[in-house]
C-alpha cells in the first residue's frame, strides 16, 4: 500500500489507484458490517464549466448533478439498486453542493458489490424516455421539499445570504430546470465532470486491501479538458429577513451569518465548529439566558459550511420569538468577543469533541460517512483526531475577531 497512517490506535491505508483515484481503507477486523463509497467531486454548486478552447463558460441545468445521481443506477442491463439487493447489500446515493456519493453496506459478498459499484458509476445509460419519466419524480421531490419546514427554512436562509453563487439554489434544482434537462445534456455534463482520476473510494470493515486495489483496475482514467468555474459573489447579503406562512403549530427558523470565503482548512473548520458550540451550545451563557427568557426549550442546532466561493455558519431552532433569539445570539457573540474565551470552557468542549471522534471508530457506517465529508479536505479520521486534539484557544480567538458581522446576519422564519 502507498501510505499507512495511524491515529487513535487505528490503522488507515491511503493509496492511489492506477487511474489516479484516491483510495482510503479502514481495516476493522471482526466487524460484521462492511461499507464502501465512491465520492465524485461534482455537486449542485457546479453549474458552470469552461473548456480549454471555449470562448465562454458553458452553463449546466440547475440540479443536473442530482438528476445524474438518480439515473446512474439505471444501467443498460437493468437496475443496479436491484442487483445490490440480490447480492445482499443496501445501496444508496446522495448529492450535496460539492459532491455526489454512491455507497453500500453489506455483511457478505463485499467484493462482488464493490466491483458493481466501481462499474456502474463509470457507465451511464441516459435514455430520453427514462429521463422524461424521472422528471415527474424529481419535480415531486422538489414540491415535497417546499412542504418540509426545516428544508424550506434552510433554502430560504441561503437565498437571503447569496446573490449569485449557486449555493443559493436547491440541490434538486427547480421545476423549470428539471423540465429543460435532457438525456443529451446529462451525458455532456457526465463526460466532463465524472473524472475517475478525481474520485475517492472509501472502504471500511473486515476487508482485504489487496483485493480492493486489484478491483480498482476496473477504473479507467478520462481526459480532463476543462474546469468548473464560479461567478464572483458580492460581499453583501441579498436580504435580511423573510417569513413564509406554512400553517405550522410552532414556527421554525434559521439564523445565518455570511462569511468571507476561504481556502479549505480542516483545522479552521474544527475551530469554527468548536467556537459555535462555545457560543451557543447547551453549556453556553447564550442558551442559559434564552432558556430563562423562554425563547428556547432546546439548544439550537449548529452548522458551519464552506466550499468553493462560499462560507457561512447557521443556527436552527423553533420558537415564537425568532427575531429576539437572533438578536440574543448576536449580543452573546459581542460579549464573547469583548470578554474573551474561558479556558476551562474551551477545554471541556475540546475533550467532548475528541471523545466524539473516538466513538466514530466503533461504527463502520460512521467511519464511512465521516470520511466522505473529509474528502474535500484531502483528510482522513487520523487528521480529524489529531487536529481536534491540537486545537488551541488562540485558534478560536482568531476566528472570534475576524468572522461574524452584524450586517451579514440573515433570518428565515417558517410559520
Amino acid at each position: 500500500m502507498g501510505l499507512m497512517r495511524h491515529g487513535a490506535g487505528e490503522t488507515i491505508l491511503r493509496e492511489r489507484a492506477a487511474a489516479g483515484m484516491r483510495c482510503c481503507i479502514y481495516p476493522k477486523k471482526q466487524f460484521g458490517e462492511k461499507f464502501a463509497a465512491v465520492v465524485v467531486p461534482f455537486g449542485s454548486n457546479d453549474v458552470c464549466w469552461e473548456g480549454e478552447n471555449s470562448e465562454k463558460p458553458i452553463r449546466f441545468p440547475l440540479g443536473v448533478a442530482h438528476f445524474i445521481e438518480h439515473k446512474l443506477f439505471q444501467q443498460s442491463w437493468g437496475d443496479a439498486l436491484f442487483q445490490f439487493g440480490k447480492q445482499g447489500a443496501a445501496a444508496n446515493a446522495f448529492t450535496d453542493g460539492e459532491k455526489t456519493v454512491y455507497y453500500f453496506s453489506c455483511r457478505e459478498n463485499f467484493m462482488e458489490n464493490l466491483r458493481l459499484l466501481l462499474d456502474f458509476v463509470q457507465h451511464p445509460c441516459f435514455q430520453e424516455e427514462d429521463v422524461e419519466k424521472e422528471k415527474s419524480i424529481i419535480r415531486s421531490e422538489i414540491r415535497m421539499g417546499k412542504d418540509d419546514a426545516n428544508r424550506a427554512a434552510y433554502e430560504t436562509m441561503v437565498d437571503l445570504m447569496y446573490q449569485k453563487h449557486p449555493v443559493r439554489f436547491p440541490v434538486a434544482g427547480t421545476e423549470e430546470s428539471v423540465k429543460n434537462t435532457t438525456a443529451e445534456k446529462m451525458q455532456k455534463v457526465y463526460d466532463v465532470c465524472y473524472l475517475p482520476q478525481k474520485f475517492w473510494l472509501i472502504c471500511a470493515g473486515d476487508v482485504d486491501d489487496h483485493q480492493i486495489m486489484e478491483a480498482t483496475a476496473l477504473v479507467q482514467e478520462k481526459e480532463n479538458t476543462g474546469k468548473i468555474v464560479y461567478c464572483k459573489e458580492p460581499d453583501t447579503i441579498q436580504e435580511r429577513y423573510r417569513e413564509i406562512a406554512m400553517g405550522l403549530r410552532r414556527p421554525v427558523f434559521q439564523v445565518g451569518f455570511k462569511l468571507e470565503p476561504r481556502e479549505r482548512n480542516l483545522r479552521e473548520k474544527l475551530a469554527m465548529e468548536l467556537l459555535m458550540d462555545l457560543w451557543a451550545g447547551e453549556s453556553s451563557p447564550f442558551f442559559l439566558e434564552a432558556y430563562e427568557k423562554d425563547l428556547l426549550d432546546a439548544p439550537l442546532e449548529r452548522m458551519y459550511s464552506c466550499g468553493n466561493g462560499f462560507a457561512f455558519c447557521a443556527f436552527m431552532g423553533s420558537g415564537e420569538q425568532a427575531e429576539e433569539t437572533a438578536e440574543l445570539l448576536l449580543t452573546h457573540w459581542k460579549r464573547l468577543k469583548q470578554n474573551g474565551i474561558d479556558e476551562n470552557h474551551f477545554r471541556r468542549l475540546q475533550k467532548k469533541a475528541v471523545g466524539q471522534t473516538l466513538r466514530l471508530f466503533q461504527s463502520i457506517s460512521a467511519i464511512g460517512l465521516t470520511q466522505i465529508e473529509l474528502t474535500p479536505f484531502d483528510a482522513d479520521l487520523s487528521d480529524l483526531f489529531r487536529l481536534t486534539k491540537e486545537l488551541h484557544k488562540k485558534d478560536l480567538e482568531k476566528l472570534l475577531q475576524n468572522t461574524i458581522a452584524q450586517d451579514k446576519m440573515v433570518l428565515s422564519v417558517m410559520r
